[in-house]
């Protein structure tokens, strides 16, 4: 740990000549893009706790096609990818779980009751318009308690519509095709209706075989390489989307969001040496939700703002082998209202109230249909001046849970605090210390305690507290560096009753495993820079790295204790290096993921090898007459890497994309 933290304060020695010749980095080059990107980095420099944002025109430069690509250029995210376009993807923070982190939608939970896990596969980036990616908390106290309630979040943000002043009409299509039979073709509409309304309607279709071909090495040697294809793996999935906007005379603002979601696919399960798996299982999910946010000023001092949500969702799977066909079904309501109120400038304090129902029903024998009633409070103040800024939150959650049939769980209830602070020491220098703790309590889902193999409602509550020091730097170097940004930050969790779910034999089942206490401990390091060369060529770099150890603390008498954590990584780094130019521009990613084990048992079988992922893209823009046409090709694991991030479940080896673009 010791010889990170000396690299991180290496860094900001190097740059350190650049910092007695600071300027506004927004004010230094004429490109859009730069001065965008500028003042996304800036919130973040003064934030408390890490927050790390990707904007559309970053997004483009990653090869990203849906939200999992992206979020595995966040330090400090850990994306479980099962394999293929279609394969269950789902994020964690430093390791804490899935079931710790937020997925939000334009502000508003994304729920899930069975297991407190998000796909992220399942949202396409062709209508977002921006990632933020929280780890602790925000400084935003101007938001729900739900958001609040987790290690952190993942707020996804689409497109707007036309604001008042811009063009009446906006139309973007666009078409990507590429190896394995993909298809993605999408369209975005926006309409300016009056003074008042606004409306846009947005379609993403998604299809792909899948069948990759893939190489196994036999046994856990390197012994032999047997040569297979991935089969059953097809997706067939449509998102559709409708938003109606309103700025009203009285400085109120609303906005209405309806959504559906079909996705189509085959489970080719794990492919384990020299079995077969049977590719009959099929998995059809369905979600429909429609969600409002509004938001008032009432007078000079207070706001106001109410969110409302109903979700639903609809899975059917299907197991022709075993003769099985298993239907779920999840209703979601949601109500929330948040008051701010500004003391100050420099003060301001909120109060959020959240009121969740959700309940689960299936046609499984083991049904018991529950359902969940919580209740979320969250107290908040936040003080900021240029050099100084302190965030203190208290959240209050109680749930109840009900079932049709047997036992129930325990009422639940519990106090979570947070504070954070950043701080500017020398007023001159661009560098800002920020620390902040935050306990989280995460409840145990529908899944854990009533669908498990064996059920068990007694099953307790996960409890961690984040401890997170780090440093931040944003400025700029003469013409040649318009923008430069450094952050390294270093943190301890510690979990108690910490719950584990994994998947079995396949990904429709999973079998929850408890390890009572664990202790992670690691660092951050984030580095952004833009480089001009000419008067024409603009160079963006950005990397991170994460190093961590995770370890499970529950019992010195066990042989897992103080062994890693399952798909713990030690080492993981992401970067990309994107050059603009007036004819072309060129982008490079790379991803890599160190050592980890697939069991408790540290042993040399259950390890898996660490892996090196590359791609590159070329892009081509045309603008005439207020229209723009983009041309791009995209090469996927440029040298054909054949590795898995989940044992069993390869991932594709070399792939191509084309696309063609269209904006008016």
């Amino acid at each position: 740990m010791v010889k990170h933290i000396l690299f991180l304060f290496f860094c900001l020695a190097f740059v350190a000549p650049c910092l007695s010749a600071q300027q506004d980095t927004t004010k230094i080059h004429s490109l859009d893009e730069v001065e965008v990107k500028a003042s996304a980095q800036g919130s973040s420099f003064k934030a408390s706790s890490p927050v790390q944002v990707l904007k559309a025109d970053d997004l483009a430069k990653i090869n990203a096609l849906q939200v999992s690509d992206a979020v595995k250029f966040f330090a400090g995210a850990q994306v479980k990818d099962y394999g293929g376009v279609g394969g269950l993807k789902t994020v964690s923070i430093r390791s804490l779980g899935a079931g710790y982190t937020n997925i939000a939608y334009d502000g508003i939970p994304v729920p899930d009751y069975q297991t407190g896990q998000t796909d992220l596969g399942r949202f396409a980036l062709e209508n977002v318009e921006m990632l933020a990616f929280h780890i602790g908390e925000s400084d935003q106290i101007f938001q729900t308690a739900k958001v609040q309630s987790l290690a952190g979040a993942l707020n996804i943000i689409t497109q707007s519509v036309p604001a008042e002043g811009e063009k009446k009409q906006k139309l973007k299509a666009s078409l990507k095709a590429g190896s394995f039979g993909f298809i993605n073709p999408s369209v975005w509409y926006g309409q300016v209706l009056n003074k008042t309304f606004s409306a846009n309607v947005s379609a993403d279709y998604l299809q792909s075989d899948g069948d990759y071909p893939f190489k196994q090495t036999i046994g856990h040697t390197d012994g032999g390489i047997d040569y297979k294809k991935r089969n059953n793996s097809d997706v067939d999935k449509w998102n559709v989307e409708m938003n109606l906007a309103g700025n009203f005379a009285n400085e109120g603002k609303l906005l209405f969001k309806t959504l559906y979601y079909d996705a189509q696919r085959g489970l080719p399960g794990p492919a384990f040496y020299y079995v077969d798996m049977p590719a009959g299982e099929r998995l059809n999910d369905r979600n429909f939700s429609t969600q409002i946010h509004y938001t008032q000023a009432a007078g000079k001092k207070i706001d106001f703002q109410t969110n409302a949500k109903f979700d639903f969702a609809f899975t059917d799977y299907t197991n022709p082998e075993q003769n099985l066909k298993s239907l779920f079904y999840q209703r979601g309501f949601y109500l929330n209202a948040t008051f701010l109120y500004k003391f100050s400038e420099q003060l301001s304090f909120s109060w959020a109230n959240d009121g969740d129902y959700g309940n689960f029903s299936s046609n499984q024998k083991n049904n018991v249909s529950p359902s969940r009633k919580s209740w979320l409070s969250a107290l908040s103040g936040k003080y900021e001046i240029p050099v100084f800024n302190i965030t203190a939150k208290l959240l209050s959650v109680i749930a109840d849970d009900d079932v049709q049939t047997g036992n129930t769980a325990a009422h639940y209830q519990h106090l979570s605090p947070y504070i954070g602070f950043s701080v500017k020491p020398v007023n001159a220098f661009p560098v800002r210390l920020r620390a902040f703790y935050k306990n989280t309590f995460r409840m145990p889902t529908f899944g854990d305690m009533y669908y498990s193999p064996v059920t068990n409602v007694n099953l307790k509550p996960e409890n961690a507290r984040q401890y997170n020091l780090g440093l931040t730097l944003s400025t700029a170097c003469g013409d040649i560096f318009p923008y430069l940004s450094v952050s390294g930050d270093v943190y301890h969790n510690r979990v108690q009753n910490k719950i584990v779910a994994v998947p079995t034999a396949n990904m429709a089942f999973w079998s929850v495993r408890n390890y009572g206490k664990a202790l992670i401990k690691g660092l951050d390091l984030n580095a952004t820079a833009h480089i001009q060369t000419g008067p024409q060529f603009l160079w963006r770099i950005n990397g991170v790295y994460t190093f961590q150890n995770a370890l499970d603390k529950t019992d010195p008498q066990k042989e897992t204790y103080n062994k890693r954590l399952i798909y713990a990584t030690r080492h993981s780094a992401s970067g990309y290096i994107g050059l603009q130019t007036p004819w072309i521009e060129f982008n490079y990613t790379i991803l890599y993921s160190g050592k980890r084990y697939d069991s408790t048992i540290n042993i040399p079988e259950s390890q898996m090898k660490p892996f090196t992922e590359q791609g590159i893209s070329f892009v081509r823009t045309f603008n005439s007459n207020q229209k723009r046409f983009t041309l791009s090709a995209e090469c996927l694991n440029l040298f054909d890497v054949q590795y898995e991030v989940v044992r069993s479940y390869p991932m594709p080896g070399r792939s191509f994309r084309f696309g063609i673009k269209f904006n008016y």
